[in-house]
């Protein structure tokens, strides 16, 4: 690599640097601002400036003409999404009613996370809650 990619790549690295000047005014209230105050006592302060923002995309810029166009982007990821929705809810439905008819099924249910089996309450509150799940997903 030549020399002055690696003077260009040091120089690009260090962080950005903004002299921030801090006083009273004669209300009392503290002031910051990046030029002292002519004829007052000023404290500086060092401080790191953030990064520059992103150039802002050229479609933020364009002509209200395509105001049209935006809608019908809208409309489009409007219907992405519900069609979207539909297939989760699709598939919540299918594992709800699996787990049911797997709960319903069983006479013996190890507990969520634990090698332990279920009492019968406890398997009970567990088809009570596949129900809910099932009536929930399934409309």
């Amino acid at each position: 690599m030549k020399p002055w990619w690696w003077c260009t790549f040091i120089l690009l690295s260090l962080p950005a640097r903004a002299e921030v000047y801090t006083w009273k005014d004669a209300t009392g209230r503290t002031v910051f601002s990046d030029q002292p105050p002519p004829g007052r006592k000023a404290s500086r302060l060092d401080v790191k400036a953030p990064p520059a923002p992103p150039p802002a995309k050229a479609e933020a810029s364009a002509p209200a003409a395509k105001a049209g166009d935006k809608g019908n982007d809208k409309t489009d990821l409007a219907k992405q999404a519900e069609e979207l929705n539909r297939k989760i809810r699709a598939e919540n439905c299918l594992r709800a009613k699996n787990n049911l008819s797997g709960l319903q099924l069983n006479g013996r249910i190890r507990l969520p996370g634990s090698n332990a089996l279920a009492t019968d309450a406890q398997r009970n509150d567990m088809i009570r809650q596949s129900e809910q799940d099932v009536a929930t997903w399934c409309k």
